[in-house]
């Protein structure tokens, strides 16, 4: 053979090699394009309190990267995603098998479908900077009353979906799920499960009456004991969500190891054309051992003028009946969306 006839071999297949790898790259590229999607956002800003020490300081509240995707004609997705922000965690990882309207699988560590705001209101669309005290210390968002303080979560499985369909939206909707009752990240530390339950109906399009109930028996673990709690709870509420207009209420009750705890929020606020919105806010808290009683006035105003920038603007008033006194604050938060 001669020298000529090996190298036009050995440059045909180069270039076989080339175009291969190419094609693969090529499918690699339009695989990712079409199931996966990456997005995240960056949450942080400065807040004077009076009720806090010391009373101002700039924070980083979350710091957020997700990673999500669907297949099967969109019959299947999945989600993982990370907050940065102080302690790396995985926040959600779950997977959805959605078969029919009527009935929807979810199996992992997601968000828990008890009350309104912690499912169905994200960091990047809540009305407030601060979530309300219902969703704060009964949804599992604070440790003060149960120990657990996991961002809404857990690890666990659901069943939900809708009937009766009426232009785009079901008029029956329904959670039911079983859950660790630890928190996120974490095996279960006892034996019992947690059950939850939601029923949504929606009598008319931008109407929602909601009522959830939620079993708990939580094994709180602090460095001179270990307590079981028996912690039952439930919500009801309301949303009103029109074009310009949004109100909002709920309350919810639960009994922690016999320390009864109520809370209660209700909301209004008005979405000027883009990029302006304004909102209000009243709710209390209160319990049996007065381990919380206060009463707070929230006045909000969120300037969002592209899509992956968001300011918001909230003034808040305490009152805490506990130690007889009352608190302002302003926080300012702004919002990176990727």
């Amino acid at each position: 053979m001669k020298i000529k006839h090996l190298l036009l071999i050995v440059t045909m297949m180069c270039f076989g090699l080339t175009a291969e790898a190419q094609t693969t790259g090529e499918k690699i590229k339009e695989f990712a394009d079409k199931h996966l999607k990456l997005s995240g956002y960056l949450q942080g800003g400065f807040e004077w309190n009076q009720a806090s020490d010391p009373e101002t300081t700039f924070y980083l509240r979350r710091a957020r990267v997700s990673l999500s995707g669907n297949a099967a004609k969109e019959k299947i997705d999945y989600r993982l995603q990370v907050d940065m922000a102080g302690s790396p965690k995985i926040c959600d990882l779950y997977f959805r098998y959605k078969p029919l309207n009527e009935i929807n699988i979810q199996l992992g560590q997601f968000k828990l479908p008890f009350s309104l705001e912690n499912e169905l209101y994200g960091p990047t669309t809540f009305e407030f900077i601060e979530y309300s005290y219902l969703t704060t210390y009964l949804v599992r968002n604070n440790a003060k009353y149960d120990g657990i303080a996991a961002t809404g979560r857990d690890m666990g499985f659901q069943l939900y979906g809708g009937f009766l369909e009426r232009e785009g939206y079901s008029i029956i909707n329904y959670n039911v799920g079983v859950f660790n009752g630890t928190g996120i990240n974490t095996k279960d530390n006892n034996s019992s499960k947690d059950f939850i339950a939601r029923l949504i109906v929606k009598p008319i399009k931008g109407l929602s009456i909601s009522g959830s109930y939620m079993y708990s028996y939580t094994t709180k673990t602090s460095s001179e004991s270990v307590v079981n709690i028996n912690a039952p709870r439930w919500s009801v509420g309301a949303i009103y969500d029109v074009r310009h207009w949004i109100a909002r209420a709920e309350f919810a009750q639960a009994d922690f190891g016999g320390n009864m705890t109520n809370a209660f929020y209700a909301l209004a606020g008005y979405h000027f054309e883009k990029p302006w919105s304004v909102v209000a806010r009243y709710e209390f808290i209160n319990d049996e051992h007065n381990i919380l009683n206060e009463d707070r006035i929230t006045l909000g105003g969120v300037y969002k003028p592209w899509k992956f920038l968001r300011l918001q603007l909230n003034y808040s008033y305490t009152m805490n009946a506990a130690i007889d006194k009352n608190f302002n604050g302003i926080n300012l938060m702004v919002s990176a969306i990727f």
